[in-house]
């Protein structure tokens, strides 16, 4: 099935291309008035009008061509075919002036015939299709698969633009001077500075508009390269300013193409690390999934397991009675629940500098002092774990409507851990380990009545001289710590503390 012309080339694209047909009119007029004897001897109105006519015909032709002509089936670009189609019309055009000529007037001598078609073989499907051509690679998506661009090369085009101009030329010199042998021996000697005098105009007339023609395709092959470069410049500026939608384009079905397709595939990679990014970032802290995708997600990095010492806050908070709750809720109710509960939490964690380790069930394990920042990493585990019991008593008003109330216990330790990969080269989780997150873990248990449900140890309380009034609760054995442990806690009364 075929496109109409009028679908694949504008109105505005066409009349360029039928302006380009009777400025060929027009030269080949002239150059018939002025350099050939026997069609000047010819009224001006009947070569006129043989002029228009072949203008038409070539119109009518080009039309007609482009109408029926089929896309193309994928060993030539469109633009391609349109200019071998363009270059096709100007050759027959070339010839119907010279078979019609040639039949109107049998008597004038054969290189009289051949002038008329000069302009349209040479000029018109040597040159100005040149031109027609950038104008057919304007309309040419730069989209087009990599295969097919690369069926046009920047080298070839330079390469056929340099042979036409500079072979076309010499084309005309042959013909000039053929004509002006052939003149010598029919009129002879006596005629010589007339036929000099036509020759030297017709040379004359010929190189004008062979360097006009080309200067004009020259000039627009060289806008076109330079729109297509600033174009990629731009969207390269735009991908280095973080803009991640260039639309990289160009009109041009060659390397320049391919460029325009590797900064949009750039844009493509960079967005989707992006989103894997911020998708990463939702399983673990976004600052791991950061520091993971800048050390390990490049080519030859390869994952390294294992951790470094650090010296953390540790936040370990849980809920209390959980068990019957979840047996007196359908499993897509306690879900909501939980995720509800959970984005409470993790809301007043994140927002005091910490870090979400992992989710135990209905436990929550968090990290402060890990990722960097400013302030005192103890100051805003406290702070974090206030908000926490504030905005569950904010959760716990939503609830209530509902019957339920949920209640959580919360520890606080310092101390050095391990922080690291754990597992293998195919499964891997960013945790901390060591006996201070068993110990926040062992602390948290005994925040429950008669116990206030926030208990930090003595080591936090260190942490916190000077900043914070702290209350001690009692001292406790905890499983696994030798000596028993003093615990700590902040009174409710005491002013909220803000943490860097």
């Amino acid at each position: 099935m075929t496109t109409p012309s009028s679908a694949r080339f504008p109105l505005k694209v066409r009349l360029a291309l039928h302006g380009g047909t009777l400025l060929v009119g027009a030269f080949t007029y002239l150059y018939a008035r002025l350099v050939c004897t026997y069609i000047c001897a010819l009224p001006p109105h009947v070569l006129l009008h043989t002029v228009l006519a072949l203008s038409a015909v070539h119109i009518l032709l080009r039309e007609g061509v482009f109408h029926l002509a089929p896309e193309p089936d994928g060993r030539r670009t469109q633009a391609r075919q349109a200019y071998l189609l363009s270059v096709a019309t100007w050759v027959v055009t070339g010839f119907v002036a010279f078979g019609l000529h040639l039949l109107w007037y049998p008597t004038f001598p054969f290189f009289s015939h051949v002038k008329l078609g000069v302009g349209y073989w040479l000029l018109g499907g040597g040159l100005v299709a040149q031109v027609e051509y950038l104008l057919f690679e304007q309309l040419q998506s730069s989209t087009a698969s990599p295969a097919a661009q690369l069926r046009e090369r920047l080298g070839h085009r330079l390469m056929e633009g340099y042979v036409l101009f500079t072979t076309i030329p010499v084309v005309v010199l042959l013909l000039t001077l053929a004509r002006m042998v052939g003149d010598l021996h029919m009129l002879g000697a006596p005629q010589l500075e007339v036929v000099l005098d036509q020759s030297m105009r017709e040379a004359m007339l010929l190189a004008a508009a062979i360097t006009v023609a080309a200067l004009v395709a020259a000039l627009a092959y060289g806008r076109s390269l330079r729109r297509d470069s600033e174009r990629l410049l731009e969207a390269v500026r735009r991908v280095g300013g973080g803009d991640l939608h260039p639309h990289a384009a160009t009109s041009r079905p060659d390397e320049l193409g391919l460029v325009a397709l590797g900064i949009n595939d750039m844009a493509d990679g960079l967005r989707l690390r992006e989103r894997i990014r911020e998708a990463f970032g939702r399983f673990v802290s976004p600052q791991v999934a950061n520091e993971f995708i800048e050390k390990f997600a490049r080519p030859g990095r390869a994952t390294e397991l294992g951790g470094q010492r650090r010296d953390v806050v540790l936040l370990f908070s849980d809920l209390r009675d959980f068990t019957p709750l979840s047996e007196s809720l359908a499993p897509e109710d306690l879900i909501g629940v939980l995720n509800g509960y959970f984005g409470e939490m993790v809301a007043a964690i994140q927002k005091h500098g910490g870090m979400v380790d992992k989710f135990i069930g209905d436990a929550v394990l968090a990290v402060f002092g890990l990722t960097g920042g400013t302030g005192n990493p103890a100051e805003s585990a406290v702070a974090a774990a206030r908000e926490m019991q504030q905005r569950l008593e904010g959760y716990n008003a939503r609830l209530a409507e509902r019957g339920l109330c949920l209640r959580a216990g919360i520890g606080i330790h310092a101390g050095e851990v391990v922080a690291g990969y754990l597992g293998s080269a195919e499964r891997l989780e960013f945790t901390v380990i060591g006996h201070a997150v068993n110990v926040a873990a062992r602390i948290e248990s005994h925040a429950r009545e008669p116990r206030p449900s926030l208990l930090f140890s003595a080591e936090v309380a260190r942490r916190l001289t000077g900043t914070l009034e702290v209350q001690e609760v009692e001292s406790v054995s905890l499983k696994g710590v030798a000596e028993p442990m003093s615990l700590f806690t902040v009174p409710r009364a005491s002013g909220d503390i803000q943490a860097a």
